[in-house]
């Protein structure tokens, strides 16, 4: 006869925050996309808002005040608090499409043009700035790629307190929730990112092609210091016997190990075949035709940890999605990172961005309501990999049609040239991108300090509150302090 497993009782120990975060089912998609439209909103009220003020008065418009900086706190973490511990979303919804509205509408309509088929002043700057091969920041990915950071540092201390939802928290095996995206969308974004490594070299004006070795060799100086952070967390953990959830990456894996493959893996994929995208995808099909069609999906989900390799296999198996999904980001990548030659081609990256959304899209619902395969983080399958993707795409494309639209009402000679420093991109979401890895570091080890010092679980909403605002305010601080510094550390 079997007996039914004994619940710890008590939430200060080990066993009890291990239980709390087993055999979670979720969210439907629909709410996490609901919740994660936060984001989206956060950033058309700030551009919007910063727009009306630089076309009221360019010449005294300051990205770097006081005033500047309490509102992108305010537009961007404020939101994000009510949203991810659920209280108050539809308030939060609603309070950013009525500022967004009212910001909108104090923006000025661009000159008209008297003759409407006249070529785009704008397009000029294009001509003048424009270089084979040349790279310079582009907004949107800036922001998308902070964003991305901004809600797994975040995340990562939040599912240790009882205001946030464990509907939100990363299921057991199949289904959908905000941290499996936010897990996914951390290594799509930087495949994205990491796209100007495969780009085409240019000396002198003209292509060079990179030996593999030299391919490999750049890999592992972009690995090693990742890998290195892998195995300090693990000796750390161990020692403090930090409480660790096996089913999530093994029992000796952490996403650090995963993150720090990455690079190595990428220049061997190109060596096989130039295109990622079509990579990409073959890695996934046949991954998931081996997991679906073979007795590999039973070992992996019911298996008993006897090797190294049964023991981390979560890790060692999900890294084929994950490096398809990189792999995803970087082909996204090859069509956003390069400098645009002419303004059209700019508009046309719209419908580039747009096209991988659909596909992704397609081939989610292909793979999870014709096939009926539901996602899975736990060893990142297909359907897992293509909602990331998917989302992404759509995240990025929202971020590129906001920009466009609000952009487009600026006069020309403030259109391109000329913009001061935090109207591009917010002062805390640069400071974040530009530090990005520095920031994931500072928020892992605040989050294993809170947790050895503070239990929290026994934690009031106001407490819990309070904590989370603070380690918020922190895991920015040194990027920030950086950023002010002029010091970039990855």
């Amino acid at each position: 006869m079997d007996m039914d497993p004994v619940v710890p009782s008590d939430p200060t120990t080990k066993e009890y925050k291990e239980w709390r975060v087993s055999d979670l089912d979720g969210s439907s998609l629909t709410e996490i996309h609901m919740v994660l439209s936060t984001v989206v909103l956060s950033y058309w009220c700030w551009k919007c808002k910063t727009a009306a003020e630089f076309h009221r008065n360019p010449a005294k418009f300051s990205g770097h005040s006081w005033q500047h900086f309490v509102f992108e706190c305010t537009v961007f973490l404020v939101p994000m608090f009510m949203a991810l511990t659920d209280h108050y979303l539809y308030t939060a919804l609603a309070v950013l499409i009525g500022t967004g509205i009212y910001y909108r509408k104090k923006i000025p309509n661009a000159p008209h043009r008297a003759d409407k088929w006249a070529p785009d002043p704008r397009a000029d700057n294009f001509k003048q700035s424009y270089a084979p091969g040349k790279i310079t920041p582009k907004s949107y990915l800036s922001i998308y790629r902070a964003e991305m950071m901004l809600l797994t540092c975040f995340c990562i201390l939040a599912v240790d307190f009882y205001v946030f939802p464990l509907k939100f928290a990363k299921v057991e095996t199949f289904g959908t929730s905000i941290m499996d995206l936010g897990v996914g969308s951390f290594v799509f974004s930087a495949g994205v990112v990491g796209a100007k490594s495969v780009l085409p070299k240019r000396v002198d004006g003209k292509i060079i092609t990179l030996s593999l070795w030299y391919r490999l060799k750049a890999g592992l100086r972009t690995s090693l210091p990742v890998l290195v952070l892998g195995v300090a967390r693990f000796v750390l953990t161990e020692s403090v016997d930090y409480q660790k959830h096996a089913t999530e990456y093994g029992t000796h894996w952490n996403f650090f190990f995963t993150l720090g493959l990455l690079p190595i893996c990428v220049p061997l994929g190109l060596s096989v075949y130039d295109d990622l995208r079509v990579t990409s995808m073959v890695l996934l099909v046949v991954y998931q035709a081996l997991y679906s069609l073979t007795p590999l999906g039973n070992w992996l989900e019911h298996a008993d940890r006897t090797n190294i390799v049964s023991a981390n296999r979560e890790g060692i198996f999900s890294f084929v999605g994950y490096l398809a999904m990189f792999l995803l980001g970087m082909s996204l990548g090859q069509e956003v990172l390069p400098d645009a030659p002419t303004f059209k081609a700019r508009r046309m990256r719209l419908v580039s961005v747009l096209g991988v959304w659909t596909t992704a899209l397609i081939s989610f619902f292909l793979f999870s309501f014709v096939l009926g395969i539901e996602p899975s983080r736990r060893f990142a399958n297909a359907p897992y990999c293509f909602w990331v993707a998917g989302f992404n795409a759509a995240m990025l494309w929202v971020f590129m049609l906001i920009e466009e639209d609000v952009d487009s009402k600026l006069p020309p000679q403030l259109a391109r040239a000329g913009r001061p420093a935090g109207y591009e991109v917010p002062v805390i979401l640069e400071a974040i991108n530009v530090n990005s890895l520095t920031t994931f570091l500072v928020a892992n080890l605040l989050t294993g300090a809170i947790n050895i010092q503070v239990e929290t679980l026994l934690c009031s909403t106001v407490q819990s509150m309070l904590l989370l605002g603070g380690y918020t305010l922190m895991f920015m601080l040194p990027a920030l302090l950086l950023y002010r510094t002029g010091i970039r550390l990855q």
